[in-house]
């Protein structure tokens, strides 16, 4: 019953979609209508019960309508609508079953508001978007739906965007993404927001692609997203930025681990404290991403590969003998100071004249 009041509801909001704010707004920042169409957009009127009546007219009871979360009980306990005044996208599975909306106010706060959890949807298990991905196309994680749309629109067949429907990539999405398409050939981009919490994201994210997946990630201009690069520079800005911008994710898990030290980096005691952090972070690495590291690691502090490697060798030796393999340091997360240094942690040889 729940699947077919989502149904009924998904054709709700394009009922109303025509004479509403959202196909103007949506082709302003670069949605054209036949993509609006394409991805079912539609609208949530502006009214407390508008939906619920809808629904109850269909011969839906109550209780059902508040099961599928497009209905919440006020404190009075009246039924009203959870979705009003929104651009509204449906959230499908990989088989285009509808089961959960994302809404997008034009100007208020939250921007996005996601259908709550249901026996149908889970928002920690879903990715938006995930319907429309080919068999050829490369997903690229994205964290809104209109930025999710933008690559698609822009990768003409070769990338497929999705979405986050909640703050964070969970292992359970990953698992979902797996399930519909092969990752071990074209692998996964990641597209988040260059800001710090998107940074973090990206290099949390790296644990759950460790295995059997090549996982990229493009840093976005600041304070932009997808859909703000495809609505100021069009198409092909965007896509130039997707494929050229590329680098891999693993960069991102080692600069996050130096950049602590960032400030000290000049100073001998900076460089080895940096140094020590790296090699616990290219010790985290899949095999396939040790050597591009420590590359990067004797280039960028000025140590030898052999230094690099050592060091990152004594942190799989001291992980192996208390066994602790925690995910990867995010940015921030360590103190620049030497305090607290583990008994197998031995001094290293100074830096490279």
């Amino acid at each position: 019953m729940l699947i077919a009041i989502h149904q009924q509801a998904e054709r709700f909001f394009r009922a109303h979609y025509d004479g509403s704010w959202v196909p103007t707004y949506l082709e302003q920042r670069g949605f054209d209508r036949f993509t609006q169409h394409h991805w079912r957009t539609g609208y949530a009127p502006n009214d407390w019960r508008a939906l619920t009546n809808h629904l109850r007219d269909l011969g839906y009871g109550d209780t059902a309508i508040e099961a599928s979360g497009l209905a919440r009980r006020t404190t009075r306990g009246t039924l009203v609508d959870h979705f009003r005044d929104r651009a509204m996208f449906p959230i499908k599975e990989h088989d285009g079953t509808t089961v959960a909306f994302i809404g997008r106010s034009r100007d208020g706060d939250p921007k996005y508001l996601n259908s709550p959890r249901t026996p149908i949807y889970a928002k920690s298990q879903t990715l938006f978007g995930l319907h429309a991905i080919t068999p050829d196309a490369k997903p690229v994680i994205t964290e809104g739906p209109l930025d999710a749309i933008a690559v698609t629109l822009t990768g003409r067949g070769y990338l497929a965007g999705l979405a986050l429907c909640g703050t964070a990539l969970t292992s359970d999405q990953v698992k979902t993404l797996r399930a519909a398409k092969d990752l071990s050939g074209n692998g996964v981009l990641l597209a988040f927001d260059s800001d710090r919490a998107g940074r973090e994201a990206a290099v949390r994210s790296y644990a759950l692609f460790r295995h059997g997946c090549t996982a990229e990630a493009v840093m976005l201009p600041d304070g932009r997203d997808p859909a703000d690069v495809l609505r100021h520079g069009g198409r092909e800005a965007l896509a130039t930025l997707l494929h050229k911008q590329a680098r891999p994710l693993a960069d991102l898990v080692v600069d996050a681990a130096i950049e602590p030290w960032q400030r000290s980096i000049q100073d001998a005691e900076g460089r080895l404290n940096a140094l020590r952090s790296a090699g616990r972070a290219i010790a985290t690495l899949a095999p396939h991403d040790v050597a591009r590291q420590v590359t990067r690691v004797a280039a960028r502090l000025n140590f030898d590969h052999a230094m690099v490697t050592e060091t990152a060798a004594d942190s799989v030796t001291t992980r192996l003998a208390v066994g602790d393999f925690p995910a990867p340091p995010t940015t921030g997360s360590a103190t620049p100071s030497t305090r607290g240094r583990g008994p197998s942690e031995r001094p290293l040889r100074g830096p490279t004249p």
